[in-house]
């Protein structure tokens, strides 16, 4: 609470955010307990943090939302993929085949490497939108530049 200014927003996911409200009483990007078309929409878009998808696309997305940092968790990042796991819909939903192969008429191979996935080795191309701020072996923040 002491570390962030108070009106920096964290993007993440939906029961993460929950209790990042609950803890911090900062702004979040998107709410597990309230639902409509806009609600849905938005979430979809914020959940590209777990999809295929350059740092740039992520950016323009992130700032679209006011998001100021982004929190990944490695449990949804890096689950096993069996094609029901947040990065596999959101491959699927995004046209991409999902890391457990099974190809779906209509879906392509994607050669954009995992965001959540590849913002952990900090390449410039990452940095240059992102800074990683704290880091454990749950969960990584990263301010959005």
């Amino acid at each position: 609470r002491s570390n962030v200014p108070k009106g920096a927003a964290f993007t993440g996911s939906m029961q993460l955010l929950a209790g990042v409200k609950l803890c911090t009483g900062r702004p979040i990007t998107n709410h597990p307990h309230y639902e409509d078309k806009h609600l849905r929409f938005k979430t979809k878009e914020l959940y590209q943090i777990y999809g295929r998808r350059t740092p740039e696309d992520v950016h323009d997305i992130l700032t679209k939302y006011k998001s100021s940092y982004i929190i990944l968790e490695d449990s949804i990042c890096l689950a096993p993929s069996k094609g029901c796991r947040t990065p596999d819909i959101v491959d699927i939903d995004n046209g991409i085949i999902p890391d457990h192969g099974k190809a779906e008429p209509g879906l392509i191979k994607s050669t954009v490497p995992r965001f959540c996935d590849e913002i952990r080795y900090e390449s410039p191309a990452y940095t240059k939108y992102f800074k990683l701020v704290f880091s454990n072996r749950t969960f990584r923040v990263h301010k959005v530049l």
